[in-house]
Parts: structure tokens; C-alpha cells; sequence
């Protein structure tokens, strides 16, 4: 781990109201609609399990297009989700998501916040739960991107000492193919997180985050990876 940053391992309570309240992430937001926009395009149909839902409104946007429920270890983050995705499932153990239950899966930052073993068994248990065939799209801040490199230790993945887990796109690749898992699609979701200079952060925003706002707007991944601020992955289980 970069010296730039001390990553300090979260546990289930650690994920409270002032948690997502100091991340920004306690609301809807924008950026799930593009989410959605990508699973029926490269995932496909449901069912849906978001897992590490957080206050469930990626799992709200994803029953609007088939049956979805979420997955969360966090006492709050599973009770405020079951609130705003009214009548979806949340589980809270592993063991107790169905086996073959689901063909599309969504992890949007949830692997950077587990160690290598957890990541294991997280992975292990994907394959169970989807079908063979069923996809999931996973996205994880990249340390090797150009946004860290632009941003430097101010860099928004290190402002959660809680990713404990900031591995480069490439060695995400290789763990996600260690698991047995085919890697469909890849790229990244580019640079927003303006201002990234020292120019006004209009200015800024034109200069660097244009093409990830057409990125955007399109509903479609076609930003390399490596070129903006996380990793976006599509895998598919084979089944075997």
C-alpha cells in the first residue's frame, strides 16, 4: 500500500448514518442511474442482487427492471435500505442468498473495502449465487489511474480510510480471473471529480471531464481503463 495513504479496516457498525453522510452516498444519486443504464446493456436481465446495497437506492433503481435485493453486513446500511427499496429482500450473511438465485449481480465499491481473504470468499460466493452465465458489473477506485495520478494524495479513494483494498485495474483483472470468472467488458468511469488543476473548476471540468460526461449520457462503457478515477468490470460465470 502507498505510503500517500493508512487504510484502517472497517467493521459492520463503522457503516452508520455519519459514514454515508460524510461520503455523500446516503441519497440517490446521479452516477446509479448510469450504473442501471450499464446492467441492461452488458448485464442483462434479473433477477438482481446488489451486493454491499448500502442504503439500497441502486437496488430501488434496479427492481424498476426486474426482481432485485441486496446484500449488507452493516445493521443501519440493511434497515435504511429495506426503507427505500420497499419490499426487495436485503440479506445480511452470505450463506443466506439463495444459490443460483440471481443473473445479474452489481458490486460498486464494496470489493476496495475487504482484505484479500474476504475478497475470496465474496468472490466464491458470486459464483454460487449466479447462474451460469449471469453477469456482474463491479467497480473499484483505481490507484493506478489517471485521476490519482492528477489529484495526488488528495485523491477521493483516499478519503475513505476504510479501502483497505486499492489494487491497480490490471491486478483486479488477474483476481477476478483467478476466481474463475471471464472478464467481458472493462474500462473506467473517467474523470469527474473535478477540479483536478488549478483552474476555475468550470474550466477544468471542460478540460477534463468531457469525455467521461458523454461516457454518461451515453449509458455505455467505452472509457480504457486506467483513464479516470475507478476500474469498471463485467464478468460473467461460467458455470463450471
Amino acid at each position: 500500500m502507498t505510503a500517500e495513504f493508512e487504510p484502517v479496516a472497517g467493521h459492520a457498525d463503522h457503516y452508520d448514518a455519519e459514514y454515508y453522510a460524510r461520503n455523500g452516498q446516503s441519497g440517490d444519486r446521479p452516477a446509479l442511474g448510469w450504473y442501471v443504464r450499464l446492467v441492461r446493456r452488458y448485464v442483462g436481465r434479473g433477477p438482481y442482487l446488489d451486493f454491499g446495497c448500502g442504503t439500497g437506492h441502486l437496488v430501488r433503481r434496479l427492481a424498476e427492471h426486474g426482481a432485485a435485493a441486496g446484500f449488507e453486513i452493516s445493521p443501519y446500511s440493511a434497515t435504511t435500505a429495506r426503507r427505500t427499496a420497499e419490499g426487495c429482500p436485503v440479506h445480511t450473511t452470505l450463506d443466506e442468498i439463495p444459490t443460483g438465485g440471481y443473473r445479474g449481480l452489481t458490486a460498486v465499491h464494496v470489493l476496495e473495502h475487504l482484505d484479500d481473504a474476504t475478497v475470496t470468499a465474496v468472490l466464491a460466493c458470486w459464483r454460487r449465487v449466479l447462474v451460469p452465465g449471469g453477469r456482474a458489473l463491479v467497480v473499484m477506485p483505481d490507484p493506478a489511474g489517471r485521476a490519482r495520478a492528477l489529484a495526488g494524495t488528495g485523491w477521493t479513494g483516499y478519503q475513505d480510510p476504510t479501502h483497505v483494498n486499492l489494487k491497480p485495474h490490471a491486478e483486479w483483472r488477474q483476481f477476478l480471473l483467478d476466481a474463475g470468472f471471464r472478464v467481458l467488458r472493462e474500462g473506467s468511469d473517467g474523470l469527474w471529480n473535478v477540479p483536478y488543476s488549478r483552474l476555475p473548476k468550470l474550466l477544468d471540468a471542460v478540460v477534463h471531464a468531457v469525455p467521461s460526461l458523454v461516457q454518461f449520457l451515453s449509458g455505455r462503457l467505452f472509457l480504457r481503463p486506467g483513464s479516470g478515477e475507478s476500474s469498471v468490470f463485467v464478468i460473467e460465470n461460467p458455470g463450471h
